[in-house]
């Protein structure tokens, strides 16, 4: 395809403030206005867990009160605040005076963040789907933990520490890197946005990420199927819709028809995309089977799987790649084009993570893989708990606990169940582990006693503390690691 896709925006600056203008028709009388910050869930350490949902929460409900406009003319302006994983985006729209009174407010809360509301609801952290894998990239911190029932107590300390985000955040203190956003090019510079900076944030360094292939474990999810990454641009992320569709025309091939899903995180420094099925879970040969045939003996790409990707790619994918770009400090080609995808394609297969199980350990051997598994170490204490042999695994439950000299791991005897009912065992033995000397957070669930340990990759161990405490030397063993001293967080809802 050589057809290119015109953008809906052009960019404008005021006080130094960059603005990107939305160039679609306008409703008369109405407006939008908008704000986009360099800082995202990739930037929450555990420690500040939940201070980014607690403040989008705060900001939504603040600049979705009721504003009357006149005697009997009441409005309620539409606001979203949500981050992803580098940023963070207020918007405002609806009737054009509504939405600017809110925008004013928006501006006081900035300035004067005491004014917050502090009984707004968090809102949902953005998820990831392998999230152990995405941490290989990024660490433990708020996205990774995203899909984990886990929430930071709320207190006055949690909400000062909103507060503080808040203030540091306000564009006018020019600490973080950050563009607005209006549909109607004469409320470019409007009220507080015509405040200059006192000064103009740096692009955050680049970061190197090793893209070398390699095999994990994925305990969690047995419908994943591969991640990979490749540089930030159109390319990539035209080239990651095909990676998508070719998947589907090997998945046909194996004769396994499902939904396939496409969970793409835009950081910083690369682009990353996980490939999963939305029902089926493919055994462990299969899975080894379809990833030789895709990734290692691929049949050439067809025109038709490169331009359907290049069709879903339009002025709207433009614009947000052009603010993340904008945004990040970083730049990319904007405009992908056949070649370039078919190339950042390669790029996508050189970098794939696999999950790591008995059969797909061969491709270590067979194309150089890294193998990230459980590190050999002389144990120090090995302990069996008690367990329901009718029963199916419950991973907050193991059958018993290993404790080494920088490793603390979990391990159960795979069963299945069987057609009569009953669980049998399969003969393999599954682990979860952590690495104690990077410990980032600890979980604990008072009503069940559960407790929940991760570490900076996002490997994470759960126990029965009352199985462990009942223990006195393992409880020791497992104490000396200082895990009450890391940052702490409630299980459960």
């Amino acid at each position: 395809m050589s057809d290119v896709v015109e953008p809906e925006h052009e960019w404008a600056s005021f006080a130094g403030h960059d603005w990107m203008v939305r160039t679609a028709s306008l409703e008369p009388g109405q407006a939008l206005l908008g704000l986009s910050l360099d800082y995202g869930a990739v930037d929450e350490a555990p420690a500040a867990l939940d201070t980014l949902a607690r403040l989008c929460g705060a900001l939504q409900a603040e600049l979705q009160r009721p504003i009357e406009l006149g005697v009997g003319d009441v409005s309620v302006p539409e606001a979203e605040a949500s981050f992803t994983a580098t940023r963070l985006t207020v918007a405002v729209w609806g009737r054009r005076e509504a939405v600017l009174r809110a925008w004013a407010h928006l501006g006081e809360l900035f300035a004067d963040p005491q004014q917050l509301s502090t009984d707004a609801k968090p809102v949902p952290r953005p998820g990831v789907v392998w999230d152990r894998d995405l941490a290989t990239y990024v660490g433990t911190n708020t996205q990774t933990l995203g899909n984990l029932r886990i929430h930071a107590p709320d207190s006055e300390a949690a909400w000062e520490a909103v507060r503080a985000l808040l203030a540091h955040l306000d564009p006018r203190r020019g600490e973080v890197r950050h563009v607005f956003e209006t549909n109607d090019p004469y409320l470019v510079g409007v009220g507080w946005t015509a405040q200059p900076a006192y000064g103009t944030a740096p692009a955050r360094p680049p970061l190197y990420l090793d893209r070398r292939p390699a095999l994990l474990p994925c305990n969690d999810d047995g419908r994943i199927l591969l991640s990979a990454v490749g540089n930030p641009g159109a390319n990539t992320l035209v080239a990651m819709r095909a990676l998508a569709r070719q998947t589907i025309r090997t998945l046909r091939e194996f004769n396994v028809y499902d939904d396939l899903g496409l969970n793409v995180v835009e950081l910083r420094d690369v682009a990353y995309c996980c490939i999963h099925l939305d029902e089926q879970v493919p055994t462990s040969m299969l899975l080894r089977r379809i990833i030789e045939q895709l990734i290692h003996n691929p049949l050439p790409i067809p025109d038709a799987v490169v331009d359907g990707a290049l069709e879903e790619f339009g002025a709207e994918q433009i614009a947000a790649l052009d603010r993340h770009l904008r945004l990040t400090g970083r730049s990319a080609e904007l405009h992908p084009t056949s070649a370039g995808v078919r190339h950042a394609y390669d790029q996508l297969c050189a970098s794939v993570h696999i999950p790591l199980n008995g059969e797909t350990e061969a491709l270590a051997n067979r194309y150089g893989y890294l193998v990230w598994a459980l590190p050999e170490e002389p144990t120090r204490l090995e302990v069996s708990l008690p367990r329901d042999p009718a029963g199916a695994r419950d991973i907050s439950r193991p059958e018993s606990v290993c404790v080494g000299e920088h490793t603390l791991s979990a391990l159960w005897h795979e069963r299945r169940r069987g057609d009569d009912g009953t669980w049998r065992l399969t003969g393999n033995t599954s682990v979860r582990w952590a690495d104690m000397s990077r410990l980032q957070l600890t979980g604990y669930d008072a009503d069940s006693q559960v407790l929940m340990l991760v570490d900076d990759r996002m490997r994470r161990v759960f126990l029965p503390w009352d199985e462990i405490a009942a223990r006195p030397a393992l409880r020791a063993e497992i104490e000396r690691f200082g895990i009450w001293r890391a940052p702490r967080a409630q299980l459960g809802d």
